[in-house]
Protein backbone atom coordinates (compact mmCIF):
# COMPACT_ATOMS: atom_id res chain seq x y z
CA UNK A 1 0.00 0.00 0.00
CA UNK A 2 1.26 3.45 -0.91
CA UNK A 3 -0.14 6.96 -0.58
CA UNK A 4 0.48 7.71 -4.26
CA UNK A 5 1.64 6.15 -7.50
CA UNK A 6 4.87 8.14 -7.21
CA UNK A 7 5.52 6.72 -3.73
CA UNK A 8 4.93 3.18 -5.01
CA UNK A 9 7.30 3.69 -7.93
CA UNK A 10 9.91 5.20 -5.62
CA UNK A 11 9.75 2.02 -3.54
CA UNK A 12 9.61 -0.48 -6.44
CA UNK A 13 11.57 1.24 -9.20
CA UNK A 14 10.42 0.20 -12.65
CA UNK A 15 7.00 -1.39 -12.22
CA UNK A 16 3.76 -2.21 -14.00
CA UNK A 17 1.05 0.37 -13.26
CA UNK A 18 -2.29 -1.19 -14.23
CA UNK A 19 -5.93 -0.25 -13.89
CA UNK A 20 -7.62 -1.73 -10.80
CA UNK A 21 -11.04 -3.02 -11.76
CA UNK A 22 -13.87 -3.64 -9.31
CA UNK A 23 -15.14 -6.89 -10.73
CA UNK A 24 -15.25 -10.57 -9.89
CA UNK A 25 -11.81 -12.16 -9.74
CA UNK A 26 -11.59 -15.02 -12.22
CA UNK A 27 -9.10 -17.60 -13.36
CA UNK A 28 -9.74 -19.04 -16.80
CA UNK A 29 -8.33 -22.32 -18.10
CA UNK A 30 -8.36 -23.31 -21.74
CA UNK A 31 -7.34 -26.58 -23.35
CA UNK A 32 -8.31 -26.58 -27.02
CA UNK A 33 -12.00 -25.71 -27.20
CA UNK A 34 -12.55 -26.64 -23.55
CA UNK A 35 -12.71 -23.54 -21.31
CA UNK A 36 -13.37 -23.39 -17.56
CA UNK A 37 -13.87 -20.26 -15.44
CA UNK A 38 -13.20 -20.28 -11.68
CA UNK A 39 -13.75 -17.74 -8.90
CA UNK A 40 -11.15 -16.65 -6.35
CA UNK A 41 -12.40 -19.53 -4.15
CA UNK A 42 -12.04 -21.97 -7.07
CA UNK A 43 -15.79 -22.32 -7.62
CA UNK A 44 -16.56 -23.31 -11.20
CA UNK A 45 -18.73 -20.57 -12.77
CA UNK A 46 -18.18 -21.53 -16.40
CA UNK A 47 -21.90 -21.99 -17.11
CA UNK A 48 -22.64 -18.44 -15.94
CA UNK A 49 -20.02 -16.74 -18.09
CA UNK A 50 -20.62 -17.81 -21.68
CA UNK A 51 -19.36 -14.43 -22.94
CA UNK A 52 -16.01 -15.00 -21.23
CA UNK A 53 -15.80 -18.58 -22.54
CA UNK A 54 -16.39 -17.39 -26.11
CA UNK A 55 -13.74 -14.66 -25.84
CA UNK A 56 -11.11 -17.02 -24.41
CA UNK A 57 -11.94 -19.72 -26.95
CA UNK A 58 -11.16 -17.19 -29.71
CA UNK A 59 -7.69 -16.29 -28.35
CA UNK A 60 -4.67 -17.46 -30.39
CA UNK A 61 -3.50 -20.24 -28.06
CA UNK A 62 -4.36 -23.87 -27.40
CA UNK A 63 -3.65 -23.94 -23.65
CA UNK A 64 -3.94 -21.01 -21.26
CA UNK A 65 -4.35 -20.20 -17.59
CA UNK A 66 -5.29 -16.55 -17.15
CA UNK A 67 -5.99 -14.43 -14.06
CA UNK A 68 -8.33 -11.52 -14.43
CA UNK A 69 -11.50 -9.68 -13.53
CA UNK A 70 -14.96 -10.14 -14.95
CA UNK A 71 -17.31 -7.19 -14.97
CA UNK A 72 -20.40 -5.84 -16.60
CA UNK A 73 -19.88 -2.68 -18.62
CA UNK A 74 -22.75 -0.34 -19.44
CA UNK A 75 -23.26 -0.71 -23.23
CA UNK A 76 -24.21 2.97 -23.62
CA UNK A 77 -21.35 4.57 -21.68
CA UNK A 78 -18.64 1.89 -21.73
CA UNK A 79 -18.22 2.43 -17.99
CA UNK A 80 -18.37 -0.38 -15.45
CA UNK A 81 -21.61 -0.90 -13.56
CA UNK A 82 -21.60 -0.99 -9.75
CA UNK A 83 -19.80 -3.99 -8.25
CA UNK A 84 -23.03 -5.33 -6.72
CA UNK A 85 -24.64 -5.35 -10.18
CA UNK A 86 -21.71 -7.30 -11.63
CA UNK A 87 -21.81 -9.69 -8.65
CA UNK A 88 -25.56 -10.17 -9.09
CA UNK A 89 -25.14 -10.91 -12.81
CA UNK A 90 -22.26 -13.35 -12.26
CA UNK A 91 -24.01 -15.20 -9.43
CA UNK A 92 -27.33 -15.53 -11.30
CA UNK A 93 -28.32 -19.03 -12.36
CA UNK A 94 -30.86 -17.77 -14.87
CA UNK A 95 -30.04 -16.06 -18.16
CA UNK A 96 -29.38 -12.33 -17.91
CA UNK A 97 -29.03 -9.87 -20.79
CA UNK A 98 -25.93 -8.06 -19.50
CA UNK A 99 -22.69 -9.15 -21.13
CA UNK A 100 -19.78 -9.95 -18.83
CA UNK A 101 -16.38 -8.82 -20.12
CA UNK A 102 -13.06 -10.25 -18.95
CA UNK A 103 -9.95 -8.18 -18.42
CA UNK A 104 -6.79 -10.17 -17.79
CA UNK A 105 -3.86 -9.11 -15.64
CA UNK A 106 -1.74 -12.27 -15.56
CA UNK A 107 -0.86 -15.36 -17.55
CA UNK A 108 0.44 -18.37 -15.64
CA UNK A 109 0.41 -21.02 -18.39
CA UNK A 110 0.73 -20.78 -22.16
CA UNK A 111 0.76 -23.70 -24.60
CA UNK A 112 2.67 -26.15 -22.41
CA UNK A 113 4.88 -23.56 -20.72
CA UNK A 114 4.30 -23.05 -17.00
CA UNK A 115 4.92 -19.36 -16.25
CA UNK A 116 4.03 -19.24 -12.57
CA UNK A 117 7.66 -18.73 -11.48
CA UNK A 118 8.57 -16.35 -14.32
CA UNK A 119 8.92 -12.64 -13.48
CA UNK A 120 5.98 -10.36 -14.20
CA UNK A 121 7.80 -8.63 -17.03
CA UNK A 122 8.00 -11.94 -18.94
CA UNK A 123 4.39 -12.91 -18.20
CA UNK A 124 3.12 -9.42 -19.06
CA UNK A 125 4.68 -9.48 -22.55
CA UNK A 126 3.25 -12.95 -23.23
CA UNK A 127 -0.14 -11.85 -21.84
CA UNK A 128 -0.28 -8.96 -24.32
CA UNK A 129 0.41 -11.34 -27.22
CA UNK A 130 -2.09 -13.94 -25.99
CA UNK A 131 -5.00 -11.66 -25.04
CA UNK A 132 -4.65 -8.44 -27.05
CA UNK A 133 -7.50 -6.07 -26.22
CA UNK A 134 -8.56 -8.21 -23.24
CA UNK A 135 -5.47 -7.30 -21.18
CA UNK A 136 -6.01 -4.76 -18.41
CA UNK A 137 -4.60 -1.38 -19.55
CA UNK A 138 -1.44 -0.08 -17.99
CA UNK A 139 2.19 0.80 -18.49
CA UNK A 140 5.62 -0.33 -17.30
CA UNK A 141 7.46 2.71 -15.97
CA UNK A 142 9.61 4.25 -13.29
CA UNK A 143 8.28 7.74 -14.08
CA UNK A 144 5.72 9.06 -11.57
CA UNK A 145 4.09 11.28 -14.23
CA UNK A 146 3.49 8.26 -16.47
CA UNK A 147 2.09 6.31 -13.50
CA UNK A 148 -0.20 9.21 -12.59
CA UNK A 149 -1.43 9.34 -16.21
CA UNK A 150 -2.39 5.65 -15.97
CA UNK A 151 -4.24 6.43 -12.73
CA UNK A 152 -6.05 9.37 -14.34
CA UNK A 153 -7.13 7.22 -17.30
CA UNK A 154 -8.41 4.46 -14.98
CA UNK A 155 -10.44 6.92 -12.92
CA UNK A 156 -11.78 8.64 -16.05
CA UNK A 157 -12.97 5.24 -17.32
CA UNK A 158 -14.86 4.66 -14.05
CA UNK A 159 -12.47 2.23 -12.37
CA UNK A 160 -11.13 2.13 -8.80
CA UNK A 161 -7.58 3.30 -9.44
CA UNK A 162 -4.36 1.41 -10.14
CA UNK A 163 -2.27 -1.48 -8.90
CA UNK A 164 1.52 -1.05 -9.00
CA UNK A 165 3.48 -4.31 -9.38
CA UNK A 166 7.22 -4.86 -9.29
CA UNK A 167 8.48 -6.29 -12.60
CA UNK A 168 10.36 -9.21 -11.07
CA UNK A 169 7.41 -10.63 -9.14
CA UNK A 170 6.38 -14.28 -9.70
CA UNK A 171 2.70 -15.14 -10.09
CA UNK A 172 0.78 -15.70 -6.87
CA UNK A 173 -2.41 -17.47 -5.95
CA UNK A 174 -3.97 -20.90 -6.15
CA UNK A 175 -4.89 -22.57 -9.37
CA UNK A 176 -6.94 -25.63 -10.22
CA UNK A 177 -5.26 -28.28 -12.35
CA UNK A 178 -5.14 -27.74 -16.11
Amino acid sequence: TAASVGEALEDLGTAAVEWKLDGIRIQVHRRGDEVAVYTRNLNDITERLGDVVDIVRALPAERLVLDGEALVVDPDTGRPVAFQDTASRVSADDARPQAVRPSFFDLVHLDGRDLIDEPLEVRRDLLAEATGEWRIPGSVTDDPATGEAVLASALAAGHEGVVVKGGGEPAVGRRPPL
